[in-house]
């Protein structure tokens, strides 16, 4: 293929070479012509013969593992293979994604002996969870004037998945201080049962185990036996309903699907550790993915794998997710929803334990105005959003819910309230 600057040099050889016969310039037509043949026997050679060589170039990728993990850096190797009888030199690209921070290895010049291989190696550093693909592998190949090239697309994609970050999920290192902040004060949901603690002295039934008997509190002149009721502990099951429609790709550093996901994992392992269910329902019109709840931890792990595969995408309508929990949930667990979407409630049609939260867009970008007057926009929008937000807010609590605004530093804390507010009144106690 030629490239435009040989149509230019070509054309005003030719013009040139036209301009000396008419005016009958006998030296000049010689050097015109001289030059037309280097230029156009080095364009016919190049398309003919080192152009070719790209055909016999095999690529390879390789990574040195398929678990992904957010901000953490993997190591990634292409292998070119030189099949032809020839030395090659090209130059390659490996296209990448904005997801990705790519180390400068990803790209260059390579040349290639014959029956030869060489193995380039670069590292890549994954943004955002999801699933992605790496893209194709370009080669390129140019004639020694640069005025042909020859280009060539190997369909080499790699799908990646990748996971939340490890470091940005707390772990049993942060066991105790985790516990002080989020769950000081938390104790089980107690209900009159078989257990260690006492909850009350009631009068003696017939259908009572005698081993409860208070005979300390024996009143002979009545002779009313009363008996002991002790406390049962009782979990509670939360379902996380995660809003994944296109609202949640907004952000700046941190997109709100990648943070808000994070959180949900954190305040999932708090309540697993505190003996509850909890169970997620990833939903979207393209999006419909319900883990069942439990409080073994299993729950968590499938929705790091599920969450690993797929981007947010659809849009999100509360009501039929709720219709959809509804049949897939006999019990009336807590249910908290997370979103971005600009919603409108009904009046609840379900009798569900329903606590909103509704993300603030604005938290998740970063503003460093460099004059005045943008400093004081910048400031208007935000409060205008808070105010929006706001209003939003009220409205679905004269519904009938529980609500709240979230931003980028306060969703972790409101959550974990939130559960500390539902456990102190057995809201999805079962």
């Amino acid at each position: 293929m030629i490239k435009k600057l040989g149509y230019v040099i070509i054309t005003a050889i030719l013009s040139g070479l036209l301009e000396s016969i008419i005016i009958g310039y006998s030296g000049y037509i010689i050097f015109t012509l001289i030059l037309f043949f280097i230029v156009s026997s080095d364009i016919i050679f190049f398309n003919y013969s080192s152009a070719r060589y790209l055909s016999n170039i095999d690529i390879r990728r390789e990574v040195n593992t398929r678990i992904f993990r957010k901000n953490k850096t993997f190591e990634i190797n292409i292998v070119f293979k030189n099949n032809n009888n020839n030395d090659v030199s090209f130059y390659f690209f490996d296209e990448a994604l904005d997801i990705l921070n790519i180390s400068e290895n990803h790209s260059g010049i390579i040349k290639i002996r014959k029956k030869s291989t060489v193995t380039k190696k670069y590292e890549i550093t994954p943004r955002y969870i999801g699933k992605y693909s790496l893209g194709d592998i370009t080669i390129i190949m140019r004639d020694i004037f640069d005025l042909a090239y020859s280009e060539r697309k190997y369909c080499n994609t790699m799908e990646i998945k990748i996971y939340p970050s490890a470091n940005d999920i707390r772990s049993q290192r942060t066991e105790m201080l985790s516990s002080f902040i989020y769950t000081y004060g938390i104790h089980y949901s107690k209900k009159a049962g078989q257990g260690y603690d006492l909850y009350g002295i009631r009068p003696y039934t017939e259908n009572d185990d005698f081993r409860y008997i208070a005979w300390t509190r024996y009143d002979e002149s009545n002779d009313i036996l009363m008996v002991k009721e002790m406390e049962e502990e009782r979990e509670i099951t939360v379902i996380f309903l995660l809003d994944y429609s296109n609202s949640m790709n907004f952000g700046g550093d941190d997109k709100i699907y990648d943070k808000t996901v994070t959180n949900i994992i954190n305040a999932a392992y708090y309540m697993v550790k505190n003996r509850d269910n909890v169970g997620f329902f990833i939903y979207s019109s393209e999006h419909n993915y319900f883990i069942k709840p439990d409080k073994s931890g299993n729950s968590i792990k499938d929705f790091e794998t599920k969450i690993a595969s797929i981007l947010p995408g659809g849009d999100f309508d509360f009501e039929s997710a709720i219709k959809i929990l509804n049949k897939r949930t006999g019990k009336k667990p807590l249910i908290f929803v997370m979103t971005a979407s600009d919603i409108n409630i009904k009046k609840p049609e379900y009798a569900f334990n329903i606590i909103m939260f509704i993300i603030d867009h604005t938290s998740f970008y970063n503003y460093n105005p460099s004059e005045p007057l943008q400093d004081l926009l910048m400031r208007g929008l935000y409060s205008s959003q808070i105010s929006r937000l706001r209003l939003v807010r009220s409205s679905i609590i004269r519904m009938g819910y529980r609500a709240d605004v979230v931003q980028d530093k306060t969703m972790l804390p409101k959550i974990m309230e939130e559960y500390n507010y539902a456990r102190s009144i057995n809201l999805g106690a079962v």
